[in-house]
């Protein structure tokens, strides 16, 4: 009888559903079976994946996936063994065979993009013809006796019901110099997508259904779209007059490398708070190497939650970094309505030369 190496241990009862709940999928067995059903990851920890050639994990929302595909990387069978000695390297073989299989994960997401790398291992439950449970694995070491074909694991998982999200967000700019940098932070999942540049266009593609607030650094200004914008569950009452006050109180706190920090504007919800902080430092290692007369500086969004009477900080987000050099122009810093809260497909042109009136603020010189 075939054995299911993909059963959960009783421990797996305590753990709770996942809170993105259950997701029609469609589930290919190694066997060659195809089962339909519902469903969702157990505890609250996202799916985890190395990329491969990176250092950093990445955390996946299971509604952010289109195809998940188990690739076989190696598979053979193994002889059982054991040290001879504790603190030795010689082994001794033991009889018999057992049969290992490393998978590398493909993962499509409704952006579009694919990622490949090694997952961390993850519990499933299963609602449908089939285990109730299971798990996704890097690799499946079998027992001693079983044959490959003894393996039955999941090859692919296919959620039927979902659509990709392939629009980009395309903005314009003039009259704000010659673009060094832009990023765009998702507020539904608070991470940082960067855009790349062609002549005066911003192009940000591969990206989920979401609504983003966008940073661009130029040789002159930097432009931000901080916005209200909100993740779905973090949804609050407004801010209280006295915000601004007890951040500023609690902000000098949190622990940086910038010996020099200040809050320049904010925006949200007492459930999910936006600081827009300028960040700066002249004296570091080595700085009189890298910027010689100068100063490095960030421009980073803080995402903030009330708890009770006191603020909380959940995130931080590097939207603009830069090396100041002695004697380079000072950027001015302007808030521009259009850049906040844009939705994949937008096409935006800004044009600070007709705009300065029109959803256009200026906040500070960055010096």
């Amino acid at each position: 009888m075939k054995i299911f190496v993909t059963i959960i241990f009783n421990l797996f009862m305590v753990l709770s559903v996942s809170a993105a709940g259950w997701e029609e999928a469609e589930i290919e067995l190694s066997d060659g079976r195809r089962i339909s059903g519902k469903l969702s990851l157990m505890g609250n920890r996202p799916l985890t994946i190395t990329p491969a050639g990176e250092k950093y994990q990445q955390k996946i929302l299971l509604s952010d996936i289109l195809i998940l595909t188990q690739i076989v990387r190696e598979q053979k069978m193994n002889r059982p063994w054991l040290y001879k000695e504790a603190g030795k390297v010689e082994k001794m073989y033991l009889e018999g065979n057992y049969p290992f299989i490393n998978f590398t994960t493909e993962i499509v997401l409704t952006g579009g993009k694919v990622i490949r790398g090694d997952i961390i291992s993850a519990a499933f439950r299963f609602k449908g013809q089939g285990p109730g449970k299971f798990f996704l694995t890097r690799q499946i070491k079998g027992k001693v006796g079983e044959k490959m074909d003894d393996l039955v694991y999941p090859l692919k998982i296919t959620f039927n019901n979902r659509k990709a999200t392939v629009k980009p967000i395309i903005v314009t700019l003039a009259g704000a110099g010659k673009i060094q940098s832009a990023a765009a932070l998702d507020n539904e999942r608070e991470v940082v997508r960067f855009g790349r540049t062609e002549g005066s266009k911003i192009i940000f593609d591969e990206l989920f259904d979401a609504e983003y607030d966008i940073y661009v650094l130029t040789d002159s200004e930097v432009l931000g779209g901080l916005s209200d914008a909100a993740p779905a569950d973090r949804k609050g009452g407004a801010l209280p007059d006295n915000a601004p006050a007890e951040l500023n109180k609690v902000f000098p706190l949190a622990d940086d490398f910038f010996s020099e920090r200040r809050i320049l504007a904010l925006s949200g919800n007492e459930k999910f708070c936006k600081t827009l902080v300028y960040k700066r430092r002249e004296k570091y290692y080595h700085s009189d190497k890298h910027t010689p007369g100068g100063w490095i500086w960030h421009l980073d969004v803080w995402s903030w939650h009330l708890a009770g009477n006191e603020w909380k900080i959940d995130r931080r987000h590097i939207m603009v970094r830069h090396k100041q050099q002695g004697g380079e122009k000072i950027r001015k810093l302007f808030l521009v309505r259009a850049l906040g809260a844009v939705k994949p497909g937008a096409e935006l042109t800004v044009d600070l030369n007709g705009e300065r009136q029109n959803g256009v603020k200026f906040i500070t010189e960055l010096k």
